[in-house]
């Protein structure tokens, strides 16, 4: 039986390397817990956003 999973709501900003501009995100993601959610998000920016430090601001779970 896979283990049970939640939708998590991240947000944070995206520190760009080269001009150190600052980009606000909100991103929906399903995970086990929250610290899976974050290091799932940290995942997909890493692969997908423009380089630069990504700094988590917020988690929240949303209902099922």
């Amino acid at each position: 039986m896979p283990p049970k999973q939640y939708s998590f709501k991240v947000k944070g900003v995206l520190i760009s390397d080269k001009d150190k501009s600052e980009d606000d995100f909100s991103i929906f993601i399903t995970a086990m817990d929250d610290n899976h959610a974050v290091m799932l998000v940290r995942e997909h920016l890493r692969n997908h956003a423009p380089k630069g430090n990504s700094v988590i601001k917020g988690i929240e779970k949303k209902a099922d």
